[in-house]
């Protein structure tokens, strides 16, 4: 009798091989866009491709022709951590500290900035419409109770703004569940059913908006204000 495999183990091998090629895509995309910069200025193509050099420009089309924007370092910015695998070079695995009822854990990224290491995380609503939320940017003490902040669609290279400095590196672990896949909704569920197999007791049923959490925040700490003791 052949060995049959378990659905979920399909999904899980199928999702990481998705992500592994979307990987690839930006790499591609990095080296598109040097080409074509290096084309500017000339009226003839040069004769071979240029060399595949690191590169951290993305072309995005438009109507009056391509828009470069600043994106992950293609060859060592985007690190692909798939459920029930571990997360590559040695990092800090901040997957289980960062899922929160009522989201699913989209990326994380780091930054140096002047006041030292910073990380960002970012998430999609479980249930629901597709939200796409950011958290502050916090020192690795503060992270692990990093919650969202603002909405955001820069989990896939970090940037949030035109112009903005790419991080140091974005760790992907739900690369399949980012706005700019298509499917991206009807994929939750499957995405979910892998994190519960990796153990998460996370409320994925909770319809999470972030207006609303911020208003318990406020309610939470004028209560709390109220209960003080009042100075004599």
């Amino acid at each position: 009798m052949k060995h049959i495999r378990k659905l979920p183990d399909i999904t899980t091998e199928l999702t990481t091989q998705v992500q592994n090629l979307q990987c690839l895509a930006a790499k591609l995309a990095g080296l598109i866009g040097e080409f074509a910069e290096n084309c500017q200025g000339s009226n003839t193509l040069p004769r071979e491709l240029p060399p595949a050099l690191p590169s951290n420009i993305i072309p995005f089309p438009s109507r009056a022709g391509p828009v470069f924007k600043k994106a992950v370092h293609p060859h060592r910015g985007c690190l692909l951590a798939a459920p029930g695998k571990p997360v590559p070079g040695g990092l800090t695995d901040y997957r289980p500290l960062l899922q929160r009822d009522g989201l699913i854990l989209l990326s994380w990224d780091k930054r140096i900035t002047e006041m030292g290491e910073r990380y960002t995380a970012y998430w999609v609503t479980s249930a629901g419409v597709p939200r796409f939320y950011a958290s502050k940017s916090l020192p690795p003490e503060d992270f692990p109770y990093a919650r969202p902040d603002h909405k955001s669609y820069a989990a896939e290279d970090g940037i949030e703004f035109f112009g903005q400095d790419a991080p140091v590196y974005v760790a992907h672990v739900a690369r399949e569940l980012m706005m700019d896949n298509p499917r991206h909704d009807e994929l939750r569920p499957i995405h979910i059913q892998m994190l519960k197999k990796q153990g998460s007791a996370v409320d994925f049923t909770y319809k999470y908006l972030l207006k609303t959490e911020k208003g318990k925040n406020r309610d939470a700490l004028r209560k709390r204000a109220n209960l003080a003791p009042r100075r004599a």
